[in-house]
């Protein structure tokens, strides 16, 4: 029995932990750029930043998908024949 009640136990996931910290950075950026005397970010800049982010996400995303969907394969007794090379 799990000591903490009460408490709905889940699945960690990576993307939303990158999502955020990306996030984060570029709005740390925004805010240090528009404290600067030259104004704010231009708006292509800002959308790369943030479609950046998302696509880092992403990649984390399938990442994670791939080595769980591997790591249940070896519980199930799977065995995985690696790809041919030709």
């Amino acid at each position: 029995m799990s000591q903490y009640r009460g408490i709905d136990r889940h699945r960690f996931e990576p993307a939303r932990l990158v999502l955020g910290l990306a996030l984060t950075a570029v709005a740390v950026v925004v805010y240090v750029r528009a404290r600067d005397e030259d104004g704010r970010l231009p708006v292509a800049v800002l959308l790369a930043l943030v479609a950046g982010s998302l696509l880092l996400a992403g990649l984390v995303s399938l990442v994670t998908r791939s080595l769980r969907r591997a790591r249940q394969g070896n519980r199930d007794g799977e065995k995985r024949e690696p790809a041919d090379a030709g």
